[in-house]
């Protein structure tokens, strides 16, 4: 009888050692793969570092007149500039467009610009949805991708 609780003990000792060892292992295996999602999420991160971007105005303030749904006339002033990677091969190629093409680019724009609303315009989002507008069309217009961003400065409606 004596032999049998010295083996049991034994045996349950040896199953807990193997138990501690097998968490042990298995603790070491995850904390491992989690700091290695880790560093690939910090390195991703890291590498989406937002570009500086070169500012590259139009020159003067566009003014249109925008109706509304009553039939009264509001008029819209603004100033548009674009948001450019300088260090992109096709820098040297848009400021020149840019300068050559200025009045082209401009008449798109205003174009745009007739095209919306007093309403649309008073609206929280307006502002983003021309933007965005005058990006995609001018982008397309110089058959290029290089303006990530349309800033609307002296912004006015009445």
């Amino acid at each position: 009888m004596i032999e049998v609780d010295k083996k049991f003990k034994i045996f349950v000792i040896v199953t807990l050692a193997i138990l501690l060892i097998a968490i042990g292992g298995c603790t070491f295996v995850v904390l491992n793969l989690i700091n290695k999602t880790n560093s690939a999420v910090s390195e991703a991160v890291k590498e989406e570092k937002p570009k500086e971007l070169k500012v590259v105005g139009l020159g003067d303030a566009i003014t249109v007149n925008l109706s509304d749904e009553y039939g009264e006339s509001h008029v819209m002033r603004v100033v548009i500039s674009f948001g450019v990677d300088e260090k992109s091969k096709e820098f040297k190629k848009f400021n020149s467009d840019v300068t050559e093409k200025n009045v082209i680019i401009r008449d798109a724009i205003i174009d745009i610009m007739r095209e919306q609303t007093f309403e649309m315009m008073n609206k929280k989002d307006g502002k983003t949805k021309l933007s965005d507008e005058v990006k995609t069309k001018i982008n397309k217009l110089l058959d290029t991708k290089i303006i990530e961003k349309v800033y609307c400065s002296d912004f006015f409606i009445q």
